[in-house]
């Protein structure tokens, strides 16, 4: 089968592998979304890996799923007191080889409903992930950092749930499209904030009542310089979330047929590399690859 596979200085390469034979069901992968996350384990990741985790496929049955690529043991201390993607568990990959192939075996594959749409099960895993960090989210309003595709599914979520949502980019085009879910756009002081993109975190901060919420969901690999003394001052909270948990996936797979999803750019795998520059870039607000 053909996957895109990391060479020896970790960057992306089209490969022929053997198809994979561990435990779990075979997946056809159908489509699979480029995430951030997979962006920035290029030049990182060990060689020999397959990246790849927001996908859709079909098992040898025809049935659509989607797959969880990390599941946590749901009964050790750090998963009973909420935070899951540290258990031990999660750091096992539960699917061989990884979503940017043209199959995987999956331990954990989800079946997906007739009203997502062909190829929309891509969005299940990104979704799962902004239900469960929302619940670290004071309700009120809600400053939300970045309106790509991540913050285009946290301004639909915060809306769902009541929330005033507020939304900050430094694109017009991406903070009208925001606008037009529901979002405004101004610049008094909110209740919480989401860092969905790397910039803007102390302006984010800044913005923060006392007593308020910053959530991060995107951060960059290295040090930044935060302003704690605003964080000091005015006793704010700072906290993270990232992935998802089974009960997630499953709330996730009920919601994904009422939103508007962001627009999608499909290349084949054969153009990853082209991909990977047009999210970059900001050229493309998804990119997802189909074998």
């Amino acid at each position: 089968m053909r996957a895109v596979v990391l060479d020896a200085n970790g960057l992306p390469e089209l490969a022929e592998l053997p198809e994979p034979s561990g435990p779990g069901v075979l997946v056809r992968v159908r489509a699979c979304g480029l995430c951030g996350s997979d962006v920035e384990k290029l030049g990182r990741a060990a060689a020999g890996s397959v990246l790849g985790h927001e996908l859709e496929g079909v098992l040898e049955s025809g049935e659509r799923v989607t797959v969880m690529h990390r599941v946590p043991c749901g009964s050790c201390e750090r998963c009973r007191g909420g935070h899951e993607s540290t258990c031990e568990s999660f750091a096992e990959a539960r699917i061989d080889p990884g979503g940017f192939a043209e199959c995987l075996r999956a331990t954990h594959a989800l079946a997906l409903p007739a009203a997502i749409a062909e190829l929309e099960g891509v969005w299940v895993e990104p979704l799962a992930c902004v239900l469960r960090a929302a619940e670290q989210v004071p309700s009120g309003r809600v400053l939300v950092v970045g309106c790509g595709a991540i913050g285009q599914l946290w301004v639909q979520a915060l809306k769902r749930r009541g929330d005033e949502v507020v939304a900050a980019d430094v694109r017009a085009d991406r903070l009208d499209h925001a606008c037009r879910l529901g979002a405004v756009s101004d610049a008094g002081t909110v209740n919480a904030a989401v860092l969905t993109a790397h910039a803007g975190l102390n302006d984010a901060i800044s913005r923060l009542e006392p007593g308020g919420t910053l959530l991060v969901f995107a951060a960059p690999p290295g040090d930044v310089p935060v302003a704690l003394d605003v964080v000091y001052r005015r006793e704010l909270h700072v906290t993270g979330s990232r992935s998802a948990s089974p009960a997630h996936f499953s709330a996730a797979l009920e919601l994904l047929p009422e939103l508007v999803l962001p627009e999608v750019t499909t290349l084949p795998l054969d153009r990853f590399g082209e991909g990977v520059e047009l999210y970059r870039s900001g050229r493309a607000t998804k990119v997802v690859f189909v074998p």
